[in-house]
């Protein structure tokens, strides 16, 4: 039990044993481990530092990339419109064309229609002169004039126009 209680020898020695040790340690341990946590604390605030700038320019590339995207979504968004605009106007052009072409052919067939009408009339009044003067050559025996003619198809023409 002597071992657990203190001496006064065992302490001085035991104390100067420490206070050299404390010496030599701080001479030579103390100062490299200082430095050496000082120069890891300085990394890691630069880390940090560097940590933070990256973060920053990231955010920054990302906000670049949006507005791009935006730009982009936008750009497309006015060539689908002006396609389809340009659909609507090409689409009414045709339209538009294809009613010209019809009323034209509508006019024109309207026009044929009544130049065969105009031509009938007139077939229809040259058998109906030759027919009366025929049948005036047969009813009064003799040729009638150019003027007698004329009166005589007027006549008829006029009477052939009161029975319809």
């Amino acid at each position: 039990m002597e071992l657990l209680t203190p001496q006064g020898g065992t302490i001085f020695w035991t104390a100067v044993t420490f206070a050299i040790l404390l010496i030599i340690l701080g001479k030579l341990a103390w100062r490299p481990i200082l430095e050496m946590l000082d120069e890891r604390e300085k990394k890691i605030s630069e880390s940090l530092e560097q940590a933070e700038i990256a973060r920053a320019e990231a955010e920054k590339t990302m906000a670049e990339q949006n507005k791009i995207i935006k730009a982009a979504k936008k750009e497309a968004q006015e060539i689908l419109n002006t396609s389809r605009n340009a659909a609507d106007s090409t689409k009414e052009e045709i339209i538009q064309k294809a009613k010209q072409e019809a009323d034209q052919l509508l006019n024109k067939a309207k026009r044929e229609i009544e130049l065969s009408r105009d031509k009938a009339i007139e077939e229809i009044r040259d058998l109906a002169v030759e027919l009366s003067m025929t049948a005036t050559t047969k009813l009064i025996g003799k040729s009638l004039d150019e003027k007698e003619h004329k009166a005589l198809i007027e006549q008829s023409i006029k009477n052939i126009g009161d029975l319809n």
